[in-house]
């Protein structure tokens, strides 16, 4: 489970923030009874303004999960990516920081790491077994002898640390040389935390995940369930593999060929990802549509369907994995193509203790008010809502609701839109008419 994500100097986040998990009534290193899930929020949403920061919260923690998975293959020929806070000349020189705190198999860890463009700056792994932090590893600059090893860390840790380099961290390479306990930590942060930006390239992304993942039945019939429950008019789908012929598998060749030439990764050049970029080519998922009466209409495959139901379907699936093994599901722009209530429903899977019985949770940015509201049926708590808000300096600030008195009578969409908790525009209709109709008279 998460429990707390610090960032630092990271595009409009200037100053050292943190996203909280744990119940705003946890306090201590571990809960007396060693219950995380009794501890820890299922859900968090993050409301504000445009431009407020949302987004930036939630592409820090995927910026960090890039370089915890990918860091190991990057080399000094590159710079370190670096997104520093661009409107103080000072945060430039300085480190951006990233913190997981989070639990395995009940352990608590905390992971974070210091980098700039020249590379990793410092580097920290910590465990909490017993209550008591035990560290794992410290790195205090980019070379191998600048890492000291815990007397709990076991393993061939100096001979790893060996071929690490400025600008890779060492969690990657361990990871990499298949070291035990650091591949352990490893996965959870890059194998169950799944963050979903709302882009057509990250939605293309999950719609060729989907083409894999319907060679199960089961897929099948949940995404079916799905798209019924979302009263979207589809009676039902199948898929369908279609071959190619000599021809057009010989112009799929030529594309796959300068695609991965132009990528220049090594990761896109193996037979594994060539036989996947083959079949989602032949992979054909076909909706069908009802018609008159109780018959299936017509058919359409995805790249014919409309945007809502592509979004529904891009999201809900792997939300529905999530709920299976438990991990985080980070969602930018939720409401992006979907009615309130859909969103509202796609909520409430997380709060359901008989659907979601491993803990999983979801983080996510919205627009969206009526989330708070109750038409939306109670799909957020107090204890769920944060807000990003921008100040005159233009760095963003976060904060949750449970700073605020709440009674359980308050319409927390009302009196947020009324300013009670800030985070929305200063919206002045006066001087944008002004401007017009001066503008209008030169």
């Amino acid at each position: 489970m998460l429990l707390r994500f610090r960032v630092t100097n990271h595009r409009s986040i200037r100053d050292t923030t943190e996203l909280v998990l744990t119940k705003s009534t946890f306090e201590g290193i571990r809960p007396i009874d060693g219950d995380w899930g009794a501890a820890t929020n299922r859900i968090v949403g993050i409301f504000g303004s445009n431009a407020s920061g949302k987004t930036n919260l939630l592409h820090a923690i995927h910026f960090a999960l890039r370089a915890i998975r990918n860091s190991a293959h990057w080399d000094s020929e590159s710079p370190f990516p670096y997104l520093p806070f661009a409107l103080d000349v000072q945060c430039s020189s300085q480190t951006s920081a990233y913190e997981f705190d989070f639990t395995v198999q009940g352990i608590r860890y905390v992971y974070g790491f210091e980098s700039s463009a020249k590379g990793v700056h410092s580097e920290w792994l910590a465990s909490f077994p017993e209550g008591r932090r035990r560290t794992l590893f410290d790195r205090a600059g980019p070379l191998p002898e600048d890492i000291t090893f815990g007397r709990f860390l076991k393993g061939e840790n100096a001979r790893i640390s060996r071929g690490m380099g400025e600008q890779n961290l060492y969690l990657a390479v361990a990871a990499q040389a298949k070291h035990p306990e650091i591949c352990k930590v490893h996965h959870y942060l890059t194998s169950h935390i799944e963050y979903a930006a709302y882009s057509e390239n990250q939605q293309n992304s999950r719609i060729r995940t989907i083409k894999r993942w319907m060679e199960s039945d089961l897929v099948r019939q949940r995404a079916e369930s799905l798209l019924k429950f979302a009263d979207l008019g589809i009676s039902r789908l199948d898929v369908e593999d279609i071959e190619f012929d000599a021809e057009t598998r010989e112009a799929y060749e030529k594309v796959f060929n300068d695609v991965t030439k132009t990528l220049g990764d090594a990761r896109f050049t193996g037979d594994e990802f060539k036989k996947n970029f083959f079949e989602d080519q032949q992979r054909k998922i076909r909706f069908w549509h009802k018609g008159d009466g109780d018959a299936d209409g017509y058919v359409l495959d995805i790249e014919s369907e409309s945007s809502g139901t592509v979004a529904w379907l891009s999201l809900a699936i792997p939300a529905l994995r999530a709920i299976d093994n438990g991990h985080v599901f980070v969602v930018d722009e939720i409401d992006a193509s979907l009615h309130p209530r859909l969103t509202a429903a796609f909520i409430s899977l997380f709060r359901d203790v008989e659907i979601n019985t491993k803990g999983a949770q979801l983080i996510f940015a919205s627009h969206d008010t009526s989330l708070m509201g109750h038409l939306a049926g109670g799909a957020l708590e107090k204890e769920d809502v944060w807000f990003a808000e921008k100040g005159d300096d233009g760095a963003s600030e976060y904060y949750p609701l449970t700073d605020f008195p709440v009674k359980a009578d308050h319409n927390l969409e009302r009196r947020y839109l009324s300013g009670r908790y800030g985070a929305v525009p200063a919206v002045s209709w006066e001087d944008l008419r002004a401007s017009l109709v001066a503008g209008d008279d030169a």
